[in-house]
């Protein structure tokens, strides 16, 4: 006789089943799938791990979940996380995990790239494990070009990030980073046909090479830096700083962790929460201020301000506001930027060009400079009475100046040659009212042809200098001729020439004014505009030789760092009307002048300049560039890998940027050191050697 089967012995038995087909199971390390190509090797895999990120609001749905030490492959070339994708997620951080599925790495649903487990088959092994240890990136060596290896693990940079561009975080929730400080305008930095960059040749691509790698190393220094969700406009928008409702560019992470993601063609880092959650560190800048200037001028492009009829009607405009309230709200904070600089004088781009009446655009601005600061504090340069004469555009350059402080020299002057300019360069001589000895200056005003078209000899020549190139190279000779023919004959030496010259720090336009004898008084890290995610500087002050030394220059930075979301355009009745951040999209220049003495300022005294080399990694000799440093001696150290100097350089900033490039030609490939120090600083940036 048969003993009977009770319910208990059934339930044993079908445990000790199941146990021993799961012992059966083949658990495969996750890095034997991801191997060390760029696709994951597709098939149905059976894996171990332990839930690391769960992303309920990416598209789609998933889980991260990454081999420990333990169960990992041990080879670094290979990642050892995948993405599991389910809708719903019901696991949570830190279960340790057994997962069967399929894995794919394609170009469609649900993959896009990304290396994914999909119909996941998931048995909860333990509640709770310890998390994998971070994977440390060095800023100084990672390149995106390396981040296969670490698809899907936890990583965490070895120093500080940089917020480099915001264009996507309204709309996606998303920051673009930089490992390696901020992202520069190649041509900011780097000349296309001088090498070294200190060169005035303003023909010739010889240094494009040169252009294409920095903006090479640009991006493999970039990624994103995401919400973990793909709600379009999410509310509340991320990272934003909680005192001043914003994050700009030049904002930092100091200890950034995440997950290393790929979604929608681009490397982004994933967010963790709780206490390895991103912190941005942001800082709005105070008005710079200058020691022993006798006259401040500042120069501000101020984004198409037009004020329809003068009467509450005619909008919306050509170019500027599309409503009576969009315009009042661009108005309060123009006139809050002009107010905080107050400058003994103006020069102004982008004004409507619409003459000098009671109604025009330039008389309404003064008009609201007064009612803040006192009846008659500023005037305005009459350069036509109903629109500026040889300008063939719908705006134009304008003169504000304090009365009294300043009085004008003589008539303005315009520029006369056709054909040349859109809006030609405005000048106005004037004498000092309060100094000891009256000394007069001119100012001359500028805004060069913008980058954005041109045809024939003026389209693109992909040399990183934009359309329209030769139009402005035309443009700055003839404003040469401008100063020295016209302006200085009128009774000065002393030249300050600003504005918006749509040419970037080491441009053409811009050799063309240092092979005349000017001047660029700021050093190629003070920027005042950021496109696609670029740095760079197109609004310069230009000065003639004879106010070097009594001239400081310093760029408020309100506008290019600041999201374009707090724009009057764009914020529409949420704008913050009393605040002059993002009151334009570039930023204003600001000058201090003594005709006598030495002026100081701000970032003058208080900074150190900056060190870069590029590209990083380097295939041949080291490219030096030193920004911001007075004249004054340093000393250059290369150190290798070992801690051993192989080279110790000491001399001025030119000196360095010149000597090193032929003494580090021979270097062994590998990671070296630079260390620069001198009097009160000391700076240091890793760079390799391929």
């Amino acid at each position: 006789m048969m003993p009977v089967l009770t319910r208990s012995f059934f339930v044993a038995f079908l445990g000790l089943l199941t146990g021993s087909l799961a012992q059966a199971q083949t658990i495969t390390p996750i890095g034997t799938i991801q191997g060390t190509g760029v696709l994951a090797t597709s098939g149905t895999y059976t894996i171990e791990g332990v839930v690391t990120a769960v992303y309920p609001g990416l598209s789609p749905a998933g889980f991260y979940v990454q081999n420990d030490a333990a169960s990992a492959d041990a080879d670094p070339t290979t990642s050892d996380a995948l993405y599991v994708v389910q809708t719903n997620p019901a696991v949570v951080v830190g279960n340790r995990v057994r997962i069967s599925g399929a894995v794919q790495e394609i170009a469609s649903t649900p993959s896009f790239n990304q290396a994914v487990l999909t119909s996941p088959t998931i048995t909860v092994l333990a509640a709770s494990s310890p998390q994998p240890t971070f994977t440390v990136l060095d800023n100084a060596t990672f390149s995106i070009a390396n981040a296969e290896a670490y698809e899907g693990m936890r990583v965490q940079f070895s120093a500080p990030v940089t917020v480099s561009d915001l264009s996507t975080l309204k709309s996606r929730g998303e920051l673009d980073i930089s490992l390696r400080g901020l992202v520069y305008q190649p041509t900011q930095l780097v000349d296309p046909n001088d090498d070294p960059a200190s060169g005035t040749s303003s023909t010739g691509i010889s240094n494009v090479p040169a252009v294409n790698a920095y903006q090479a190393a640009n991006v493999g220094k970039s990624l994103l830096l995401d919400d973990g969700r793909v709600t379009v406009n999410p509310q509340p928008i991320p990272y934003l700083d909680a005192a001043t409702g914003t994050v700009r560019v030049g904002s930092t992470i100091t200890q950034l962790r995440g997950i290393m993601g790929y979604a929608s063609s681009s490397w982004r880092i994933q967010p963790l929460a709780g206490a390895d959650a991103p912190v941005v560190t942001t800082v709005r800048p105070p008005v710079p201020v200058f020691s022993n200037a006798q006259v401040k001028v500042a120069s501000m492009n101020v984004l198409n301000f037009f004020n329809g009829d003068g009467l509450g009607g005619g909008f919306p405009t050509s170019r500027g506001a599309n409503t009576l309230a969009d315009f009042q709200r661009q108005r309060s904070k123009i006139i809050a930027a002009l107010t905080q600089m107050n400058a003994d004088v103006f020069g102004l781009m982008e004004i409507e060009n619409d003459g000098t009446g009671p109604n025009s655009a330039i008389q309404d601005l003064v008009n609201g400079l007064n009612q803040v600061l006192g009846a008659g504090t500023y005037a305005f340069i009459n350069d036509g009475a109903n629109s500026q004469p040889n300008n063939t555009d719908l705006i134009h350059c304008a003169i504000v100046y304090k009365p009294a402080v300043l009085t004008p020299y003589g008539n303005v002057l315009l520029a006369t040659v056709t054909g040349t300019f859109e809006r030609p360069p405005l000048a106005q001589l004037f004498t000092t009212n309060n100094t000891a000895v009256r000394d007069t200056f001119a100012l001359v005003v500028n805004h060069l042809k913008s980058k954005a078209s041109g045809s024939g000899a003026n389209a693109d020549q992909q040399d990183g200098q934009g359309a329209s190139n030769l139009r402005r190279k035309n443009q700055a000779a003839a404003l040469v001729q401008f100063i020295n023919n016209t302006v200085r004959p009128a009774g000065t030496r002393y030249v300050v020439s600003v504005g918006d010259y749509n040419a970037n720090y080491e441009e053409d336009p811009m050799d063309i004014l240092r092979a005349a004898g000017f001047v660029l008084s700021s050093p190629a890290s003070s920027v005042s505009y950021v496109f696609n995610g670029l740095s760079g500087s197109l609004d310069h002050a230009v000065l003639s030789p004879e106010l070097v030394g009594h001239a400081a220059v310093e760029k408020w930075h309100i506008n290019a760092a600041e999201p374009e979301f707090l724009e009057y355009d764009v914020a529409g009745a949420a704008t913050d009307v009393t605040s002059p951040f993002r009151s334009s999209d570039h930023d204003p220049v600001l000058i201090g002048l003594n005709f006598r003495s030495t002026v100081t300022g701000t970032a003058k005294s208080a900074t150190t300049g900056q060190l870069q080399v590029f590209p990083n990694p380097a295939t041949g000799a080291f490219n030096l560039r030193l920004a911001g440093f007075e004249a004054r001696p340093m000393t250059l150290e290369v150190v290798s890998a070992l801690g051993q100097r192989v080279l110790s350089l000491h001399g001025s900033a030119e000196y360095l940027q010149a000597e090193i490039r032929q003494k580090t030609l021979r270097l062994l490939p590998g990671t070296y050191l630079l260390r620069l120090s001198g009097a009160g600083f000391s700076q240091a940036q890793r760079v390799v050697k391929q």
